[in-house]
């Protein structure tokens, strides 16, 4: 306790670790994780829970995958933008290990968790304020959707957020599709400021008047400049509801569904931008069944679909839960039936809208998920999302991200989002199908390449763990976030001691 005492002093003021100011590296002592977290526990005796504790076990586990379940030497809860920024500084001048749990919807092993280092979970800055006048919500980055959906329902507004309920933040630095995403674009550009702990403890808004590098950066970088702990989101107004659900189609219907998924991408989602349509395709590896789900949504508080996505409910189904409802209905009744803490896996890529690959990726995803029937737990997912010219356009008359998607400006071709999830019981069948499940992605990705019709960008949201998302971003903005780390972090603290999630590329790796 003496080394520990001694740590503290060296790395913090007596007087107030708000402030924090932070040691030159040379002039360091290391700790070892365990007396990284008793520091923390000094500082903040309430806060932080050790290995083995009910907190501990509690957040250690809150997680969609059971891929995020790790190790942490202990937990640590924080409640204020001030006492992320001291902790930081405390992880910074003694070399600790961190990660940073916003709502836990990852598969990347250590995106949010960590092992032999300290968990922060963000859920305590939880707030949501509100502006009118302003046509915004601030949100704390602990914050879920629903929590977001129930604070602006009741002022017929809503954000540009995630579509399902117990989805956290992240996507506001990923990327982010919402419900207006045909019409309004990108999550990341319809936020308007980024509450930043940076690596000297400091705390900055990076916004379009200050720090617009950081604030560009932030739109796709990921965790790689600092901790974002709330982000003032642009509101827009509703009609007091939505009409929307879930449609399930048959096996059999699954020819027409592909037919009205091409059709959404290349003509309801240009022509009527308030149209919004999820489509999978998923296999029970269990019962060997195939079957079509569509979140089918069009946003406006009418009692039916309009002509434009008939073909919905024209192809026919067995059943439907679309109605008029609240949006924080609506993200609920899509999350249903997605349970948390199966091993999950998911892979993306892109490629331009083709009607031909699209069938022939599922039929060959099919195929292959057969191939697999004695995983137990075994669940196959494939989702087509489209990227439409409308969308990109909204997206950058806002603001300039670094997704690397401008050049699709003008092309006036939809891109397609090919999402390939897996989901299992156990952690012990991960080393025989991971592996295959890679190599069947990249036998996809060159069926594309051969067509002509691959496209880079990798969706860091949708990611798998090895894919290079942000390298995708293209040379130059890859060259543009490693100015920005070396204004921002120059000592590459939210690479070297927050190892998880995706991370700026090694130099020449891109």
């Amino acid at each position: 306790m003496a080394r520990c005492r001694a740590l503290l002093q060296l790395g913090a003021t007596a007087a107030a670790l708000w402030g924090y100011s932070v040691l030159p590296l040379s002039m360091v002592t290391a700790a070892p994780t365990p007396e990284c977290c008793a520091l923390l526990a000094q500082v903040f005796p309430g806060d932080v829970s050790p290995r083995g504790t009910d907190v501990w076990t509690f957040e250690n586990e809150d997680f969609w995958s059971a891929t995020e379940i790790r190790n942490p030497s202990c937990v640590f809860l924080p409640d204020s933008t001030e006492k992320v920024a001291q902790a930081v500084g405390l992880f910074v001048a003694n070399e600790c290990r961190f990660s940073i749990k916003g709502g836990g919807h990852s598969a990347i092993p250590q995106a949010a968790n960590i092992d032999d280092g300290v968990l922060m979970p963000m859920k305590l800055l939880n707030t949501t304020e509100v502006d009118l006048e302003a046509g915004s919500i601030r949100a704390g980055m602990g914050l879920l959707m629903r929590d977001i959906y129930q604070a602006l329902d009741p002022h017929n507004l809503t954000a540009m957020i995630g579509r399902y309920e117990k989805v956290g933040m992240g996507l506001t630095v990923g990327a982010g599709i919402s419900y207006f995403f045909n019409r309004e674009g990108f999550a990341v550009d319809n936020v308007l400021n980024y509450e930043v702990v940076l690596a000297n403890g400091s705390v900055v808004n990076a916004n379009q008047t200050s720090h617009r590098d950081l604030f560009r950066a932030l739109k796709g970088g990921n965790n790689n400049f600092g901790v974002v702990t709330h982000a003032t989101l642009r509101t827009v107004e509703t009609e007091g509801a939505v009409y929307g659900g879930v449609v399930y189609y048959p096996e059999s219907s699954i020819p027409q569904v592909t037919d009205q998924i091409y059709d959404y991408h290349t003509r309801q989602a240009v022509e009527d931008t308030l149209t919004h349509v999820l489509p999978q395709y998923g296999y029970n590896g269990t019962s060997n069944e195939s079957i079509a789900f569509c979140p089918v949504i069009y946003n406006r508080a009418v009692d039916e679909l309009p002509e434009i996505m008939r073909g919905w409910v024209d192809t026919p189904y067995t059943q439907s839960t679309l109605k008029k409802r609240p949006y924080a209905d609506l993200a609920f009744e899509l999350h249903d039936g997605f349970p948390d803490r199966q091993v999950q896996e998911q892979r993306v890529f892109t490629v331009y809208a083709d009607a031909d690959l699209y069938r022939d990726v599922w039929a060959a995803y099919h195929s292959w998920l057969q191939q697999w029937q004695h995983i137990p737990g075994l669940y196959g997912l494939h989702v087509v999302m489209p990227i439409t010219q409308n969308s990109l356009v909204a997206s950058y008359s806002k603001s300039s991200n670094v997704l690397g998607l401008n050049d699709n400006l003008t092309n006036n071709q939809t891109l397609g989002v090919l999402y390939f999830g897996l989901t299992m019981d156990s952690m012990d069948d991960t080393a025989e199908i991971l592996p295959a499940h890679a190599e069947f992605v990249q036998s996809m990705i060159d069926l594309a390449k051969s067509r002509n019709l691959w496209h880079p960008y990798i969706m860091l949201t949708y990611s798998g763990w090895d894919q290079p998302a942000i390298a995708s971003y293209g040379p130059e903005n890859v060259a543009f976030l490693y100015e920005v780390q070396a204004a921002y972090d120059p000592t590459h603290v939210f690479q070297r001691l927050v190892p998880g999630g995706q991370k700026l590329p090694e130099p020449g790796s891109w």
